[in-house]
């Protein structure tokens, strides 16, 4: 069953923009947004200067090319992401300067459609699992291991632990959660990030829900 997190909303053109994106690395960016639905920070994400407060950017070197989205996390409930693009560049993760500006009138726009609810933008409300709103064969999943990222980043905050730290004290790879920290989970399954969370001194608990499906037991003996 989906669990229901803080929604993950867009802007139209940057949904547009993201769904452009190589599959792997809309996967690392919904993985990263998830983690900062969870209050977490991936080091993907950097507060981007001169647009105040609870404004960050992902920034993904992937395949060559750069990754960018732009997520707001004080203007509503929500975490919005207002800007996404792809910038191929020899510069890798960094932005070339004219690319790393977003008008602050636009974040103010954007602000006052939400509160006023007005037509001058397309909206598109997110449902609780980013995955999921993307169309993600196996969002629940998905999820359930950003979440756990998430938590295995902030305990590592709350101690101060280095990734070569937290390998001396879990057993686990530095290597592991350094691809924690940039939201890079293909490779983990959802035991070995419970692993690495109980071996940081944190217990995890999963409640499951069955819930019948109507028709089920008709459509199995057709």
């Amino acid at each position: 069953m989906t669990r229901r997190i803080r929604a993950v909303s867009w802007i139209q053109p940057a949904l547009k923009e993201f769904r452009r994106f190589p599959d792997q690395a809309q996967m690392i960016c919904l993985a990263a947004l998830t983690i900062a639905a969870e209050c977490g920070k991936s080091d993907l994400a950097k507060p981007m200067a001169g647009l105040g407060s609870g404004i960050f950017e992902i920034a993904l070197p992937f395949d060559g090319n750069a990754f960018r989205v732009v997520y707001a996390l004080q203007m509503s409930d929500e975490i919005w992401v207002v800007h996404a693009f792809q910038k191929k560049s020899k510069q890798g993760a960094k932005t070339p300067p004219a690319r790393n500006r977003l008008d602050p009138g636009s974040i103010e726009t954007i602000e006052g459609d939400i509160a006023m609810k007005t037509e001058k933008l397309e909206l598109v409300r997110g449902s609780g699992n980013v995955f999921a709103d993307l169309g993600r064969e196996q969002a629940d999943v998905d999820q359930l291991k950003a979440i756990l990222a998430a938590e295995i980043i902030k305990t590592l905050d709350r101690a101060k632990l280095t990734t070569r730290a937290a390998q001396e004290m879990t057993g686990f790879a530095a290597a592991d959660f350094s691809r924690v920290r940039n939201a890079d989970l293909g490779r983990f399954t959802v035991d070995r990030l419970m692993g690495m969370l109980n071996r940081l001194g944190s217990r995890v608990e999963v409640k499951i829900r069955v819930r019948r499906v109507e028709g089920l037991d008709r459509r199995l003996l057709a």
